[in-house]
């Protein structure tokens, strides 16, 4: 099939019983296990980066039809002036995290290296990507990548969880002349058009 079957998820494949459910959490360190993944039902785990993306790469050489939850922005925001600018979903009260700054940033990057070797790998597999994002932790809670995917995972299951955590693709500008954008439309990928995947927000 290509490269070319990487695509956007819609709301409505949002369900534990289509397809099978791979959840990354990714992370960028040089040293440290800072990606957290779990495929279906299996145990979570944390890898190093390059493990991380490699066993992304082999689990969509094997599988038929795979349903890819990245926790990191795969859609980006700019204002009518083509500024970078928030998404809804990335600012409560006065706490906030942007794509475009500190870690929000980073794990973007990483998400556009997963997504190169993917698209390099050429999978035989359909991939339909989603967003996660887990966020506005309490301060008591500590940050572990592995309860991310768990979190993730427990939300895809849970229907009444869904039915008040998935966002739109269209509700994530804030105002209505906002622009949102793939972010993997800069990566000169010709032959596919990733679009804008809805998100499954939880907050941790």
């Amino acid at each position: 099939m290509g490269a070319r079957m990487i695509y956007a998820g819609k709301v409505n494949d949002i369900s534990w019983a289509k397809g099978i459910w791979l959840i990354l959490d990714i992370g960028f360190s040089n040293n440290k296990k800072t990606c957290g993944i779990v495929l279906g039902d299996n145990k979570a785990d944390k890898l190093k980066f390059n493990d991380a993306i490699d066993e992304v790469v082999r689990i969509a050489t094997e599988k038929p039809l795979l349903n890819l939850v990245i926790e990191a922005p795969l859609s980006v925001a700019f204002d009518r002036l083509g500024n970078p600018k928030a998404r809804s979903i990335e600012k409560k009260g006065v706490e906030n995290r942007l794509w475009y700054v500190g870690p929000g940033c980073a794990v973007l990057v990483a998400a556009m290296y997963l997504m190169r070797k993917l698209y390099d790998s050429r999978p035989a597999a359909d991939i339909k990507l989603f967003e996660g994002f887990v966020s506005y932790k309490s301060k008591a809670a500590r940050s572990s990548h592995l309860g991310d995917v768990e979190l993730l995972r427990k939300a895809i299951k849970s229907r009444r969880t869904l039915k008040h955590h998935v966002i739109k693709p269209g509700d994530l500008k804030i105002d209505r002349d906002d622009n949102i954008r793939s972010a993997f439309e800069v990566m000169n990928m010709k032959d596919i058009d990733p679009g804008i995947p809805p998100v499954i927000k939880v907050d941790g």
